[in-house]
């Protein structure tokens, strides 16, 4: 209560946190993280527009290490928000509301999510590395 005794809300002791709340989350960052790769892709494809020598330059730049991991966090933002959003979808379409079907269908974004990346870098590594 404020002080003019009327109830806030809502009230954050009242609810319980959950896995949808944890999903919707990484949703709107995943979107964020892809957002901001955008310009480093553009950089990416400016490179290639300027020429041989820039583009080698700007290559050797993303290949150094922190960069490779914040592409692979980029990659696995990248799946991430497409399994969502196929899941939301779903839920536009009335699918998938019950308890038990939103668990395990954000369980299976989360999983997928991660699998898809490795396989990603796994065959992205395996031909070009």
């Amino acid at each position: 209560m404020n002080d003019k005794k009327q109830p806030l809300s809502p009230h954050l002791s009242i609810y319980r946190w959950q896995i949808t709340s944890t999903l919707s989350i990484l949703h709107r960052l995943s979107g964020l993280v892809l957002f901001l790769a955008a310009f480093d892709f553009a950089i990416w494809l400016g490179s290639i527009a300027l020429g041989g020598d820039t583009y080698v330059e700007v290559r050797s730049f993303f290949s150094t290490n922190i960069l490779v991991i914040i592409w692979v966090l980029v990659s696995l933002s990248f799946f991430y928000h497409f399994l969502n959003g196929i899941r939301h979808l779903l839920w536009d379409i009335g699918k998938g509301f019950e308890e038990s079907q939103v668990k395990l269908t954000g369980l299976l974004v989360v999983f997928l999510s991660v699998i898809l990346t490795a396989l990603f870098w796994y065959c992205l590594l395996t031909r070009f590395g």
